[in-house]
Protein backbone atom coordinates (compact mmCIF):
# COMPACT_ATOMS: atom_id res chain seq x y z
CA UNK A 1 0.00 0.00 0.00
CA UNK A 2 1.18 3.42 -1.01
CA UNK A 3 0.80 6.95 -1.97
CA UNK A 4 2.33 8.62 -4.46
CA UNK A 5 2.87 12.11 -6.58
CA UNK A 6 3.41 13.07 -10.54
CA UNK A 7 3.40 16.39 -11.78
CA UNK A 8 4.00 17.20 -15.61
CA UNK A 9 3.95 20.61 -16.76
CA UNK A 10 4.72 23.16 -19.82
CA UNK A 11 7.76 25.10 -17.80
CA UNK A 12 10.84 23.30 -15.36
CA UNK A 13 9.15 23.62 -11.75
CA UNK A 14 11.33 23.16 -8.38
CA UNK A 15 10.40 19.51 -7.34
CA UNK A 16 10.78 20.57 -3.57
CA UNK A 17 6.61 20.99 -2.65
CA UNK A 18 6.52 17.55 -4.62
CA UNK A 19 9.07 16.15 -1.88
CA UNK A 20 7.29 17.84 1.44
CA UNK A 21 4.03 16.26 0.19
CA UNK A 22 5.82 12.84 -0.18
CA UNK A 23 7.41 13.71 3.54
CA UNK A 24 3.62 14.45 4.48
CA UNK A 25 2.32 11.42 2.98
CA UNK A 26 5.01 8.92 5.18
CA UNK A 27 3.68 10.43 8.08
CA UNK A 28 0.15 10.97 7.41
CA UNK A 29 -0.98 9.37 4.34
CA UNK A 30 -4.53 8.30 4.49
CA UNK A 31 -5.40 4.52 5.73
CA UNK A 32 -9.01 2.53 5.69
CA UNK A 33 -9.85 0.73 8.70
CA UNK A 34 -8.37 -2.03 9.63
CA UNK A 35 -4.95 -0.96 8.69
CA UNK A 36 -2.97 -0.46 11.30
CA UNK A 37 -0.45 3.04 11.56
CA UNK A 38 3.31 1.51 11.92
CA UNK A 39 6.61 3.48 13.75
CA UNK A 40 7.77 5.73 11.60
CA UNK A 41 4.50 7.19 10.31
CA UNK A 42 1.69 5.55 8.26
CA UNK A 43 3.36 4.58 4.87
CA UNK A 44 7.47 4.87 6.16
CA UNK A 45 8.22 1.75 4.83
CA UNK A 46 10.90 4.05 1.66
CA UNK A 47 10.68 6.28 -0.94
CA UNK A 48 11.41 6.63 -4.71
CA UNK A 49 11.66 9.57 -6.67
CA UNK A 50 12.37 10.22 -10.73
CA UNK A 51 11.93 13.52 -12.78
CA UNK A 52 13.05 14.14 -16.39
CA UNK A 53 16.60 15.93 -17.38
CA UNK A 54 17.09 16.40 -20.54
CA UNK A 55 17.01 13.54 -22.20
CA UNK A 56 17.26 10.77 -19.35
CA UNK A 57 15.35 10.05 -16.11
CA UNK A 58 16.72 10.34 -13.12
CA UNK A 59 16.09 8.52 -9.98
CA UNK A 60 16.74 8.48 -6.31
CA UNK A 61 15.63 6.00 -3.97
CA UNK A 62 15.32 4.83 -0.27
CA UNK A 63 14.61 2.21 2.34
CA UNK A 64 14.04 4.82 4.97
CA UNK A 65 10.76 6.99 6.02
CA UNK A 66 10.77 9.83 3.54
CA UNK A 67 9.93 12.23 6.99
CA UNK A 68 12.61 11.38 8.54
CA UNK A 69 15.71 10.78 5.91
CA UNK A 70 17.98 13.62 5.17
CA UNK A 71 18.37 12.13 1.68
CA UNK A 72 14.87 13.61 0.70
CA UNK A 73 16.01 17.12 1.56
CA UNK A 74 19.29 16.12 -0.40
CA UNK A 75 17.26 15.81 -3.55
CA UNK A 76 17.84 19.06 -5.65
CA UNK A 77 15.95 19.30 -9.40
CA UNK A 78 13.95 21.39 -11.73
CA UNK A 79 11.96 19.38 -14.15
CA UNK A 80 8.42 19.20 -16.28
CA UNK A 81 8.22 15.15 -15.42
CA UNK A 82 8.16 14.10 -11.83
CA UNK A 83 6.82 10.66 -9.99
CA UNK A 84 7.11 9.96 -6.50
CA UNK A 85 6.33 7.05 -4.20
CA UNK A 86 6.26 6.34 -0.53
CA UNK A 87 5.51 2.72 0.67
CA UNK A 88 3.72 0.95 3.38
CA UNK A 89 4.91 -2.79 2.93
CA UNK A 90 2.90 -5.60 3.67
CA UNK A 91 6.22 -7.48 4.41
CA UNK A 92 8.84 -5.27 6.43
CA UNK A 93 11.78 -7.67 4.78
CA UNK A 94 10.99 -6.01 1.68
CA UNK A 95 11.78 -3.13 2.98
CA UNK A 96 15.09 -1.65 1.10
CA UNK A 97 16.18 1.20 -1.37
CA UNK A 98 16.11 -1.87 -4.29
CA UNK A 99 12.32 -2.50 -3.60
CA UNK A 100 11.03 1.06 -3.58
CA UNK A 101 9.20 2.64 -6.68
CA UNK A 102 9.85 3.72 -8.89
CA UNK A 103 10.87 0.92 -11.14
CA UNK A 104 12.61 1.38 -14.75
CA UNK A 105 11.88 -1.35 -17.50
CA UNK A 106 12.98 -0.90 -21.24
CA UNK A 107 12.47 2.66 -20.88
CA UNK A 108 9.30 2.99 -19.08
CA UNK A 109 9.43 4.69 -15.74
CA UNK A 110 6.47 2.69 -13.27
CA UNK A 111 5.58 3.40 -9.66
CA UNK A 112 2.56 1.12 -8.17
CA UNK A 113 -0.09 1.19 -5.76
CA UNK A 114 -1.80 -2.37 -5.41
CA UNK A 115 -0.31 -5.81 -5.36
CA UNK A 116 -0.54 -8.25 -8.22
CA UNK A 117 -1.08 -12.44 -7.74
CA UNK A 118 -1.37 -14.96 -10.74
CA UNK A 119 1.74 -15.28 -12.98
CA UNK A 120 3.32 -12.21 -11.97
CA UNK A 121 2.52 -12.60 -8.30
CA UNK A 122 4.46 -16.25 -8.42
CA UNK A 123 7.09 -15.37 -10.77
CA UNK A 124 8.34 -12.31 -8.26
CA UNK A 125 8.25 -14.29 -5.48
CA UNK A 126 10.41 -16.70 -7.37
CA UNK A 127 12.92 -13.52 -8.58
CA UNK A 128 12.83 -11.80 -5.00
CA UNK A 129 11.50 -8.75 -6.40
CA UNK A 130 8.87 -7.18 -6.25
CA UNK A 131 5.74 -8.04 -8.32
CA UNK A 132 5.39 -5.00 -9.54
CA UNK A 133 8.68 -5.15 -11.37
CA UNK A 134 7.44 -8.43 -13.29
CA UNK A 135 4.54 -6.22 -14.24
CA UNK A 136 6.26 -3.41 -15.29
CA UNK A 137 8.56 -5.87 -17.88
CA UNK A 138 5.52 -7.29 -19.32
CA UNK A 139 3.86 -4.33 -20.11
CA UNK A 140 7.20 -2.35 -21.41
CA UNK A 141 7.35 -5.43 -23.86
CA UNK A 142 3.69 -5.08 -24.55
CA UNK A 143 3.35 -1.18 -25.38
CA UNK A 144 5.37 -1.07 -28.47
CA UNK A 145 3.42 2.04 -29.58
CA UNK A 146 4.10 4.79 -26.94
CA UNK A 147 0.78 6.61 -26.71
CA UNK A 148 -2.45 6.54 -24.92
CA UNK A 149 -3.98 4.58 -27.43
CA UNK A 150 -1.01 2.46 -27.30
CA UNK A 151 -0.75 2.50 -23.40
CA UNK A 152 -4.38 1.59 -23.05
CA UNK A 153 -4.27 -1.34 -25.15
CA UNK A 154 -1.13 -2.89 -23.51
CA UNK A 155 -3.27 -1.98 -20.08
CA UNK A 156 -6.19 -3.51 -21.08
CA UNK A 157 -4.54 -6.76 -22.70
CA UNK A 158 -1.98 -7.37 -19.60
CA UNK A 159 -4.32 -6.71 -16.64
CA UNK A 160 -7.65 -8.75 -18.50
CA UNK A 161 -5.58 -11.73 -18.11
CA UNK A 162 -6.15 -13.15 -14.89
CA UNK A 163 -3.80 -16.01 -15.52
CA UNK A 164 -0.77 -13.32 -15.25
CA UNK A 165 -2.31 -10.61 -12.69
CA UNK A 166 -4.51 -12.90 -10.44
CA UNK A 167 -7.35 -11.04 -8.31
CA UNK A 168 -5.10 -7.97 -7.75
CA UNK A 169 -6.07 -5.69 -5.29
CA UNK A 170 -5.35 -2.81 -7.37
CA UNK A 171 -3.36 -1.18 -10.67
CA UNK A 172 -2.83 2.19 -9.66
CA UNK A 173 0.22 3.39 -11.81
CA UNK A 174 2.17 6.49 -12.51
CA UNK A 175 3.84 6.03 -15.75
CA UNK A 176 6.82 8.24 -17.98
CA UNK A 177 7.83 7.36 -20.53
CA UNK A 178 10.61 9.60 -23.03
CA UNK A 179 8.42 13.28 -22.27
CA UNK A 180 5.29 11.24 -21.79
CA UNK A 181 3.64 11.10 -18.29
CA UNK A 182 0.50 9.04 -17.48
CA UNK A 183 -1.91 8.03 -14.79
CA UNK A 184 -4.02 5.50 -14.60
CA UNK A 185 -6.55 4.14 -11.47
CA UNK A 186 -8.32 0.81 -11.06
CA UNK A 187 -8.94 -1.02 -8.15
CA UNK A 188 -10.66 -3.99 -7.13
CA UNK A 189 -11.53 -3.45 -3.33
CA UNK A 190 -10.63 -0.74 -0.98
CA UNK A 191 -11.55 1.92 -3.03
CA UNK A 192 -11.72 4.85 -0.34
CA UNK A 193 -7.48 3.74 -0.20
CA UNK A 194 -6.58 3.31 -3.53
CA UNK A 195 -7.38 6.66 -4.94
CA UNK A 196 -6.15 8.77 -7.73
CA UNK A 197 -6.86 12.61 -7.54
CA UNK A 198 -6.26 15.20 -10.45
CA UNK A 199 -5.71 18.90 -10.22
CA UNK A 200 -4.55 20.71 -13.56
CA UNK A 201 -3.96 24.47 -14.22
CA UNK A 202 -3.03 25.80 -17.33
CA UNK A 203 0.14 24.11 -18.33
CA UNK A 204 0.43 22.48 -15.13
CA UNK A 205 -0.79 19.32 -13.79
CA UNK A 206 -0.84 16.52 -10.73
CA UNK A 207 -2.21 13.80 -9.62
CA UNK A 208 -1.57 12.56 -6.38
CA UNK A 209 -3.14 9.47 -4.13
CA UNK A 210 -4.93 12.27 -2.15
CA UNK A 211 -5.44 15.80 -2.59
CA UNK A 212 -2.21 17.71 -2.00
CA UNK A 213 -4.28 20.99 -0.26
CA UNK A 214 -8.00 22.34 0.60
CA UNK A 215 -8.16 24.04 -2.33
CA UNK A 216 -10.98 23.45 -5.04
CA UNK A 217 -10.14 21.90 -8.53
CA UNK A 218 -9.44 18.27 -7.25
CA UNK A 219 -10.82 15.34 -8.96
CA UNK A 220 -10.99 11.41 -8.29
CA UNK A 221 -10.27 9.94 -11.20
CA UNK A 222 -12.80 7.18 -12.42
CA UNK A 223 -12.09 3.31 -11.96
CA UNK A 224 -10.74 2.49 -15.19
CA UNK A 225 -9.41 6.05 -16.29
CA UNK A 226 -5.87 6.29 -17.82
CA UNK A 227 -5.15 10.09 -18.36
CA UNK A 228 -2.03 11.45 -20.62
CA UNK A 229 -0.41 14.35 -18.37
CA UNK A 230 1.86 15.28 -21.41
CA UNK A 231 -0.13 17.37 -23.93
CA UNK A 232 -0.67 20.47 -21.87
CA UNK A 233 -4.95 19.67 -21.07
CA UNK A 234 -5.21 16.42 -19.68
CA UNK A 235 -6.79 13.83 -21.77
CA UNK A 236 -8.09 10.92 -20.91
CA UNK A 237 -9.59 7.13 -21.66
CA UNK A 238 -11.75 5.03 -19.40
CA UNK A 239 -10.64 1.36 -19.94
CA UNK A 240 -13.23 -1.36 -20.26
CA UNK A 241 -11.92 -4.38 -17.93
CA UNK A 242 -13.03 -7.29 -16.17
CA UNK A 243 -14.79 -7.35 -12.77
Amino acid sequence: MCRMIALASAEAHDVAPCLASLARFCESGNLVAGWEKRPGGNHPNGWGVAWRAEDEIRMVKSGNPAASDPLLSDVRARTDRFIGHVRYASDPETVCAANSHPFQALGVTLAHNGTFYGKIGAEGDARKVSDTVVFLEQLADRWTERTLQGLSEALRGTLSDRDLVGDYSAANLLIAADDRLFAFRRFHRNGEYYTLHIKSVEGFTVVASQPLDAETGWRLLADGELVDLSQGTPRSVLLTLPT
